[in-house]
């Protein structure tokens, strides 16, 4: 212990000794440090540690699986059958958005929530911290009662302990506040409240699909013996209701699975392995510079060594300066990651990171980053060990302080640099293929024109729009208001935006085709719009006409479609006065009506433009299908948000008690739908920034430190006739065979990591010829563009100068 307390105060009086090389050394490692700690937090939050519930092993999520699609949502009487005879659960619970308008004394305030059944909350091990929770027992009260996050407790009520109790209204009702839901708690998507919902026992409840369901399992029951429980009430449900569930079943899987979804599963694996790539690089270039500083002290060591020092005395010694300086590489690095972590959710695009999933700098993260910490003081630290076995005590004490490197340490040297180019060409491999996604999605037709557009979202409450007769004037006299307020070119109400992922099926019939069999029938996304809807978002018409004022509930039922519509189901012909059966959006239930085709649009993109399957779309006048949530779309002819004052004016004109959320700009809206992509692909090309720098560096310090020691070499040479094209050739050709090497390698690694990224690449393939040659072409230039200064020091060594030295 005394010696080893020796050895710590003797490294660190040697770093204090050498500022420039400490801070260097301690810097780089920081950085790596800090990056991988950071993602680290990512990959313990989604994919190792437990989700935070109760018994989150035995949570799974269940969807509904169609001929087509695995993952639709569920309709409420089917959920029903599944909680009633199933017996391999013991709860399941069903949850659906909700949007709520609280009438405050500020006005009208819209909260986003989640209509919840009974079992909920006790299903996942949530309690409230003050009051109570919904029980099976409230579903036949029939009573007005809502649950509130701690958030909108704290930040809108002042942390009032008389809340709970107490009523509020929302959406012109009074409903009794009976819990307050911890404010850590999410799933899904953030929500401030929760309300009750009640499955009714109606047959249009087995045709509406909106729910997404919870499960736990029995204890002893395995998730397949759960799929084929399943199974069997699937098929007693269609059995019973074969319009609507013949050929459907049921999917099951693990909750974190269903959560965490394989982009962000993938997203956050490759990041670890790049910034752990990163992280062995900075190593490398911290061997680099020991290599260098060992060289120098070689003789230090011999004398060390000849007064009776063992070699594992210097190795410790050599052992416990590395640590010293790992260190403080670490404390940097965790003053590192916990700003990135403060600063990313900010930074990190809205739904990137499941609701419910926290990375933080906790005890697990902090232990990772002291375990990574010890592992690359040790790993850079043996580059000076080896160097230290390999070097000769006479001939370190005969050279007086100039001792020479060995053809190990080169060879050592190179293998590093060779290894710090692989790693660039991969990552820089990587990043490419996310640049080149990023740019197709950029230069993807989303079948409108976004510009100087504004948009916004309403709901209107059944309480006060029970009826059509109710939701039709809201529609038309906001919409007719709006649209003469100067500087509106054109204003609409239409059921969701483009791009915003909102997709919407409809089961439809083409009038004189056969049809479809029991339960396999076709869908479409149904879009229920304004007269001005297509001239307020800039989507032209190929053929026929648009909606207008006449097109009424009295008037013939009509709908346009778009041409993957009449590609896929009307075969390619005239689509102008066909007639379809599309089923209505009513709260009644299932109602098939027939309309006319009377215009045709090209694809407009529905779920992002990212989407890589074209879908058939069916739209109809609002006047014709009102409905109580809708969107508004505003064209204008200058800045939009120039509007909004004007445009929230005329809907309080109307309704002064109506909440409007969600206003942005329609570019605003598309740029969302790729937020992700632009993400990754931003990140992972500052990665691939920052290994490019480190491979220049690498080769920069290993090409320094080689003619620096081959110096009295190049002396010799040019005295006896070489000429300076000769050595220039010499320094260059070593770095070409480290170029060489280490692209041969980063490539084979690049197919690997390019096949990682297929699942998140957009009309790029996975084997890219851009960026197989890019990448490559990218490191080579910026290897022997770091080595051209140390070729240009070889050439101008003084042969006189060596020559008296000897």
């Amino acid at each position: 212990m005394r010696t080893f307390a020796q050895d710590l105060r003797y490294g660190a009086r040697l770093l204090a000794r050498a500022p420039g090389f400490t801070l260097l050394a301690a810097g780089v490692l920081a950085l790596g440090i800090g990056a991988l700690s950071a993602i680290f937090s990512v990959v313990d939050a989604a994919l190792l540690r437990p989700l935070p519930f109760a018994k989150p092993n035995d949570l799974v999520m269940l969807w509904e699986k169609g001929p087509e699609y695995a993952h639709n949502s569920v309709s409420p009487l089917n959920f029903q059958d599944w909680h009633d005879q199933s017996s391999v659960f013991s709860s399941l619970a069903a949850v659906s958005g909700s949007l709520k308008t609280l009438q405050t004394k500020d006005g009208p305030e819209q909260i986003t929530g989640q209509a919840v059944t009974s079992e909920f909350f006790s299903l996942l091990g949530v309690n409230p911290i003050a009051g109570r929770t919904f029980t099976p027992a409230d579903d036949s009260a029939n009573s007005q009662i809502v649950l509130i996050s701690e958030a909108l407790w704290r930040s809108r009520f002042g942390s009032d302990p008389k809340l709970v109790g107490s009523a509020l209204t929302f959406d012109g009702k009074p409903t009794t506040v009976i819990g307050i839901i911890p404010s850590q708690f999410a799933i899904l998507w953030k929500s401030d409240l929760w309300t009750l919902f009640t499955v009714k026992r109606s047959p249009e409840q087995r045709h509406m699909h909106y729910l997404k369901v919870l499960g736990r399992l029995k204890p002893g029951i395995s998730l397949e013996q759960a799929r084929a429980g399943l199974a069997v009430v699937a098929d007693n449900i269609s059995r019973i209701s074969p319009e609507t569930n013949k050929g459907w079943g049921v999917t099951i899987e693990p909750l974190r699975e269903a959560l965490v979804g394989h982009d962000l599963r993938v997203t956050t694996l490759v990041l670890f392995a790049v910034v752990a790539f990163i992280l062995l690089m900075a190593c490398a270039n911290v061997a680099n510079l020991m290599l260098a500083r060992g060289s120098a002290r070689a003789r230090e060591m011999a004398v060390r060594a000849a007064l009776g020092a063992g070699s594992l005395r210097l190795t410790r010694q050599m052992i416990t300066e590395s640590l010293l300086l790992a260190l403080l590489g670490g404390a940097g690095g965790l003053a590192l990651a916990w700003t990135v972590i403060r600063v990313a959710p900010a930074a990190i695009p809205h739904g990137t990171i499941p609701a419910g999933l926290h990375f933080e700098l906790d005890l697990r993260v902090t232990s990772f980053a002291i375990v990574i910490t010890l592992l690359t003081g040790v790993l850079f630290g043996l580059a000076p060990i080896w160097q230290l076995a390999k070097t000769s005590v006479s001939n370190a004490l005969q050279s007086g302080g100039s001792y020479s490197a060995t053809s190990g340490n080169t060879r050592l040297l190179g293998a590093i640099a060779t290894t710090q180019i692989a790693v660039g060409v991969m990552i820089v491999a990587g990043a490419v293929l996310l640049i080149r996604t990023l740019e197709r999605l950029n230069q993807v037709d989303p079948g409108f024109h976004a510009d100087r557009v504004l948009t916004m979202s309403m709901v209107l409450p059944l309480s006060r729009y029970p009826t059509p007769d109710r939701t039709l004037p809201f529609y038309e006299n906001v919409a007719r208001e709006i649209a003469a307020l100067p500087g509106v070119r054109a204003a609409s109400f239409g059921g969701s935006l483009p791009t915003n992922g909102w997709q919407i099926g409809q089961g439809f019939e083409v009038v004189g085709e056969p049809a479809p069999a029991q339960g396999n029938g076709p869908s479409a996304h149904y879009q229920i719009v304004g007269p001005q809807y297509f001239e307020a978002l800039g989507i032209p018409l190929n053929a026929g006409r648009s909606f207008n004022d006449h097109d009424t509930a009295t008037a013939p039922a009509v709908a346009i479609v778009n041409e993957e519509f009449v590609r896929h189901y009307l075969h390619g012909q005239p689509a102008l006065g066909k007639h379809i059966r599309v089923q209505a959006m009513d709260p009644g239930g299932p109602k098939m009506v027939e309309r006319e085709i009377v215009g045709v649009i090209n694809q407009v993109k529905v779920e992002g433009l990212g989407e890589k399957q074209n879908d058939a779309e069916i739209y109809v006048p609002i006047l014709q299908n009102p409905w109580y949530w809708a969107s508004l779309a505003v064209r204008t002819s200058s800045d939009p948000y120039s509007m909004v004052a004007a445009v929230k004016k005329s809907i309080a004109k109307y309704d002064p008690e109506l909440a409007v959320s969600d206003v942005r700009t329609m570019d605003e809206v598309a740029n969302a739908s790729i937020a992700e992509p632009r993400f990754r692909a931003r990140l992972l090309g500052s990665f691939a920034a920052l290994a490019l720098s480190l491979s220049a560096i690498g080769v920069f310090g290993v090409l320094a430190f080689t003619v620096a020691q081959r110096r009295r070499e190049f002396g010799i040479r040019m005295a006896v006739g070489a000429q300076v094209h000769d050595i220039f050739s010499l320094v260059l050709g070593r770095a070409a065979k480290m170029v060489i090497a280490g692209i041969l390698i980063g490539t084979l690694g690049a197919t690997v990591l390019a096949r990682s990224l297929s699942a998140l690449l957009f009309g790029v393939p996975t084997f890219d010829l851009t960026t197989f040659i890019s990448a490559p072409i990218v490191l080579t230039l910026v290897a022997l563009l770091a080595a051209w200064v140390p070729a240009m020091r070889a050439v101008r060594t003084d042969p006189a100068v060596v020559l008296r030295q000897e």
